[in-house]
């Protein structure tokens, strides 16, 4: 499937990802360590900086995970987070995701448009 890598800040504008086994394994291992950092972010009682090294280990293992699905190169990494936010990266996580579990481009784009529509407070 081809994925659209244009806010990435790099000059190729789309990848083609294969969604073999070993990238839905990926994609599944990093989508629960998001869900137990979402956990742990949200526990009043957890330790700050226990808190900090997880989040340290997810941005990682984001970055790990887009370079290896991607097929980046270190350059290419390295303009990457140079170039987003951690929300840009965020985003762009939760949309090859998304692709990976079988959503297409319009449908991603109908999801973003239904989650805008519920935050927008004048509708």
């Amino acid at each position: 499937m081809k994925i659209n890598i244009s806010k990435l800040g790099l000059k190729k504008k789309s990848a083609e990802v294969k969604t073999t086994v070993k990238v839905v394994n990926e994609a599944t291992a990093l989508q629960i360590m998001m869900l137990k950092m979402d956990k742990m972010q949200l526990d009043s009682e957890a330790d700050p900086l226990t808190v900090m090294e997880q989040t340290q280990k997810a941005v990682t293992a984001m970055t790990d995970f887009i370079q290896a699905v991607l097929k980046l190169s270190e350059k290419d990494l390295d303009t990457v987070m140079n170039a987003v936010t951690m929300d840009e990266l965020s985003d762009f996580i939760s949309y090859v995701l998304a692709r990976i579990q079988g959503l297409s481009e319009e449908q991603w784009q109908e999801t973003l448009k239904e989650n805008a529509e519920e935050e927008d407070p004048k509708k």
